[in-house]
């Protein structure tokens, strides 16, 4: 096998310099081949950094016309450095690669990896290997695959600046994972998968599900959170709390345990809502030691008043529990994109709290469990949208805690977690290095940049330095879901999405169109 290059310099377990006769792209992967001890070692190593030189046209020369005379592509070399994988292994059918304890020798030849040795290494090893894409830098297709369960196990962020091709990426996931009948939560805040095809055997296999709660089954604070009151609004809370109280023990003195059962929903803010104002109209009587702050209790009344407007249709006292309506084995999509960031913390803290709390139960009783109480049987993957929204650096929502505590401990009980923003600096650090695998697209901003490098152990610098220079569905990817490093071509999703750009030219088109049809008309 005719040789590409050579090993220069100094050389180490984990990564040697290069000198090639023929141009290399950043993220092949190449052969180290030497002897030693009477046998032949391989070793497989991708290309770090590349640069051409020619010793007669550096930085000194300053008149282009001699270029001409002088420019000799003999005379240009091509330079750079390896990061080295591991020696090549095969164990019966497969291979696997060895970490290196000694280095190679400087003059080691550089070879072309065969690629029937590049498939066995990224193709599927068995059934939870799914397709992401095929290797972005090697001239035939190569197929990648991942480990789906390591998605789940370690969790995912999928990060890219907009039009980097995210939406794709979460498809291409949803496809494979409905094909092994997985269950999938996606919080949509932007409707792009409400519409979503994806399919399984022929059937559609997406269950959207719009967010209608009970309000009355949530935490005080987040009812509170839900209708608008801010966490220093602290006299606000304590008027809003203490009506609360006492309109759910009113209800479950009179009507029973099963009160939400028998009480419509505009009948319990009504009620709600009157207690309140019989403070004002019977000051005689308050409920606290002191005089009532009026402006503070008419706010209390107007934000309870302008939710019911706002969202009251998905509003409803004895709505069952949203985790009741995760349907296994489907990609199952929350509508929020008719709700603001409190609404949407208040419900999707909700759904994280109790689809953790439930598979916790599941483990404990077992696979073999039958129990009606457990909705979720099997491992479930959520992913968050716009996850900066729920998950902010300077935020403090209840989902957010409910995310850090799910990337914690959601690996032994089944509960994963994919978070994806084109925010990477304005998402909470400590979730983001929870993240064993990581999916990054394009980013442009250096802060972006910095942030995710912060994150992760496993980005070196010069990957980072690629990400500006990524095209639209171009990734670099790393984590336990592919052991090494790999820049790869992501797939194009089958499933339709709602994610594509608008067509802005066709639209001013259509509209000036109709536009000059009613002017026709109007003039007949």
């Amino acid at each position: 096998m005719e040789a590409i290059g050579i090993c220069i310099g100094n050389t180490s377990p984990i990564k040697v310099n290069l000198l090639s006769k023929i141009p290399l792209k950043l993220g092949q992967f190449v052969y180290i081949w030497y002897k030693e001890e009477g046998k032949d070692r391989k070793l497989l190593a991708m290309v770090q950094s590349v640069e051409r030189f020619n010793r007669y046209i550096n930085d000194s020369i300053n008149d282009i016309s001699k270029t001409d005379l002088i420019m000799d592509n003999s005379d240009t070399k091509v330079v750079g450095t390896l990061q080295i994988l591991g020696e090549i292994k095969e164990i019966g059918d497969s291979i696997h690669l060895e970490m290196l304890k000694t280095p190679p020798p400087p003059s080691a030849k550089l070879l072309r990896p065969e690629k029937e040795v590049l498939e066995r290494l990224f193709g599927a090893k068995d059934k939870r290997s799914v397709r992401i894409g095929r290797l972005l830098s090697e001239e035939e297709e190569i197929p990648v695959y991942i480990d789906i369960s390591q998605v789940v196990l370690r969790h995912l962020a999928i990060l890219a600046v907009t039009g980097a091709g995210k939406s794709n990426t979460v498809s291409v996931l949803l496809e494979q994972i409905a094909n092994l009948k997985g269950t999938v939560v996606v919080f949509d805040f932007h409707g792009e998968y409400t519409k979503a095809d994806f399919r399984r055997d022929g059937k559609k296999v997406v269950n959207v599900i719009e967010p209608v709660f009970d309000p009355t089954k949530l935490p005080q604070r987040d009812f509170a959170n839900l209708i608008g009151i801010k966490q220093n609004a602290t006299v606000q809370y304590r008027y809003f709390k203490r009506a609360l109280q006492e309109i759910l023990q009113f209800y479950k003195d009179d009507k029973g345990n099963d009160w939400r059962t028998l009480v419509k929903t505009g009948e319990f803010f009504k009620q709600l809502i009157y207690y309140l104002e019989s403070w004002i109209e019977e000051p005689e009587k308050p409920p606290f030691k002191g005089k009532i702050r009026e402006d503070s209790l008419y706010e209390v009344i107007n934000k309870i008043e302008d939710t019911m407007s706002d969202i009251g249709h998905l509003i409803q006292v004895g709505a069952p529990d949203l985790i009741t309506k995760i349907e296994e084995g489907k990609i199952n999509v929350f509508n929020f994109s008719e709700i603001d960031e409190n609404i949407a913390d208040a419900i999707g803290s909700n759904i994280l709290k109790h689809a953790l709390e439930d598979r916790k139960r599941a483990v404990r009783l077992g696979s073999g469990s039958l129990s009606s109480d457990i909705r979720l049987k099997s491992p479930i993957l959520f992913i968050i949208e716009e996850a900066h929204i729920l998950a902010g650096a300077n935020k403090n929502t209840e989902s957010k805690n409910y995310m850090t505590k799910i990337a914690r401990e959601g690996r032994k009980f089944g509960v994963g977690l994919c978070i994806v923003t084109q925010r990477p600096k304005g998402l909470d650090k400590e979730i983001l290095s929870q993240m064993n695998n990581m999916i990054i697209l394009k980013l442009v901003e250096p802060e972006d940049q910095k942030h995710v490098q912060s994150a992760s152990e496993s980005l070196s610098k010069e990957l980072m330095d690629y990400l500006p220079a990524l095209n639209p569905g171009e990734a670099i990817i790393i984590g336990n879901m592919t052991k090494i490093p790999l820049l790869v071509k992501i797939d194009k999703a089958k499933g339709k999405i709602q994610g594509n750009d608008l067509d802005v030219v066709g639209s001013w088109d259509k509209n000036l169109e109709k536009i000059s049809d009613i002017q026709e008309l109007s003039n007949l």
